[in-house]
């Protein structure tokens, strides 16, 4: 019922939903608290149940709130263009994106900010009210940033001096503060473990071995602190916000310590060999993932159209597992495929979870970042109709100023989507010059 009433505001408001004033969030609060009895509550659900219903002369059902994306046409995500005009624009949105990168690049080398004169803090969508999640999330925000920075071969001048300045902030060996009610110090800690390694992995961080294994420590043991009872981890680094593990949460970790145990770094691997376990469990028949462990006692509730984000990344870590093959791989991209639309229909709104089958906004570019990785990984197996695809969606979505976000969070939503359309719109150019002869 409420789902359907946030669809109605969202289709009301020209898909948007409009964050709560603070006044009003009081009120609901206090209301909370004055709730009329059952029988009262009873009388009045009779009374606006007669008041709306429909007149004996009224024959068309009531318009829904929001279209079904499985009545949408399977064509509209298509591009309209392809080839040399395609790649053009790829590369178009490319130079704008890296360009907006630099440019919104903060003073100490950091992206995203929660100073209230830059963010408006109604419209983060979640919880952010503390230091320790500011920074987590802060840091994970320059992870993304800097790693689109890094997989450019190309980069500029400026680019070089925006990644160089990034780097001296993710190689601080601080710890995030923690609040036991809500922290988002894993997502630091985990995309900050994923960059440093993959800075290590290139040509430019051969020599900083040093520094890549002290701060990969701060990562592996901020992470094992806050690994959940059942083998993975939570948003939140409290188990008083849940304590449920997460399954996109723990995969985007999984792959980050399974490239620090590749490349020698020094940390307890039970941890990891827990979150594998965890990561088997949470498959569903139909070849998705569940949202989080709680749905392993319910699997009734499990809402599948809504797996594609969380199913690559999924996917890829039970692969560097071992526990995948290649036609889980390509199962694991025919879910994507699948629930595609409905990605789409959370696109840019505020409240998480109120699109249909329960989608967030947040889900979208991070789903596509690793679907991308997913079909780069398959190699021939994919063909350049579904590259053709993912470009074409970072081209549409981009922003006037070259930025990507698919929910605001502040002034964090922006950052993370750049950062993560670009990794993107990089694969797609790169399986461009690779393309075998003649493929289609």
């Amino acid at each position: 019922m409420r789902t359907a009433c946030l669809l109605e505001q969202r289709a009301a408001a020209g898909n948007t939903i409009r964050a709560p004033s603070a006044s009003e969030g009081f009120a609901r609060m206090n209301r909370s608290h004055t709730r009329p009895s059952l029988a009262l509550r009873a009388l009045m659900s009779l009374i606006a149940a007669l008041i709306t219903a429909p007149s004996s002369g009224q024959t068309s059902k009531p318009a829904r709130s929001a279209q079904s994306p499985k009545k949408k046409d399977p064509h509209q995500l298509a591009p309209p263009v392809h080839g040399p005009e395609l790649v053009r624009r790829a590369e178009e949105a490319r130079r704008k994106g890296f360009a907006f990168l630099v440019k919104s690049q903060n003073a100490d080398g950091s992206w995203g900010s929660h100073d209230p004169r830059i963010a408006r803090l109604a419209d983060f969508g979640f919880k952010l009210r503390n230091r320790g999640s500011q920074d987590g999330v802060r840091m994970a925000c320059t992870a993304i940033c800097a790693a689109a920075l890094l997989d450019k071969s190309d980069r500029t001048a400026g680019e070089q001096k925006a990644l160089e300045r990034a780097v001296e902030v993710l190689f601080d060996e601080g710890k995030f503060a923690y609040h036991r009610n809500e922290a988002f110090n894993t997502w630091g800690y985990g995309y900050k473990l994923d960059f440093v390694t993959r800075w290590l992995e290139s040509p430019a961080g051969a020599a900083d071995r040093a520094r890549v294994e002290a701060t990969a420590r701060v990562c592996t043991a901020g992470l094992r602190r806050f690994q959940q009872a059942d083998g993975g981890w939570n948003y939140y680094a409290g188990p008083t916000m849940g304590g449920a593990s997460m399954s996109f949460n723990t995969a985007t970790f999984v792959l980050a310590l399974q490239r620090a145990k590749r490349l020698g770094l020094d940390f307890p691997e039970a941890m990891m060999n827990d979150a594998v376990k965890l990561l088997k469990r949470m498959r569903t028949m139909k070849g998705g993932f569940v949202y989080d462990a709680r749905f392993l006692h319910n699997p009734r509730a499990v809402n599948e159209l809504s797996a594609g984000a969380r199913t690559a990344v999924c996917a890829l870590a039970l692969h560097n597992a071992g526990v995948f093959g290649e036609a889980d791989l390509l199962k694991s991209l025919a879910v994507f495929n699948e629930s595609e639309n409905y990605l789409e229909d959370g696109r840019k709104l505020i409240q998480p979870h109120t699109a249909v089958h329960q989608v967030s906004g947040y889900f979208y570019f991070y789903g596509y970042h690793y679907a991308t990785i997913l079909a780069e990984r398959l190699g021939q197996k994919v063909d350049r109709r579904r590259w053709d695809r993912f470009a074409w969606t970072f081209v549409r979505t981009q922003e006037p100023n070259g930025s990507w976000w698919d929910t605001p969070a502040g002034d964090y939503g922006n950052k993370w989507g750049t950062g993560f359309a670009l990794q993107g719109l990089q694969r797609f150019l790169s399986y461009v010059q690779r393309e075998p002869s003649g493929a289609k």
